[in-house]
């Protein structure tokens, strides 16, 4: 139990995107089953909307959770122990110069 506790603590987005997916399923699927008297065709509009509210709402949810909403306090010492590089950019294959493909 403990150890649940701390991966949720830990992850907040796998959880919370496991709970989010979970409700959107069990919409959809009392739309497919016909428990809730849509029409035909409004299902697929309907099922996009609750797909991007269900995003809405874990992104909302979770933001806080996962970004940073100020300044790490540190100590004295650990602030003295903090080095900041800089940063020389991405590394990656993007990065060359490549010869024109057409022309």
């Amino acid at each position: 139990m403990l150890t649940s506790v701390l991966a949720a603590a830990r992850e907040p987005l796998a959880i919370r995107a496991a709970i989010v997916a979970a409700i959107t399923a069990v919409i959809h699927m009392l739309i497919v089953l016909g428990v809730l008297p849509i029409d035909e065709s409004a299902e697929h509009a309907i099922a996009g909307a609750v797909d991007l509210l269900g995003t809405a709402v874990l992104v909302v949810w979770t933001r806080g959770k996962i970004t940073p909403v100020e300044a790490p306090v540190l100590t004295p010492a650990q602030a003295q122990a903090v080095t900041i590089v800089p940063d020389k950019g991405p590394k990656h294959a993007a990065t060359k110069a490549e010869p024109p493909v057409v022309g």
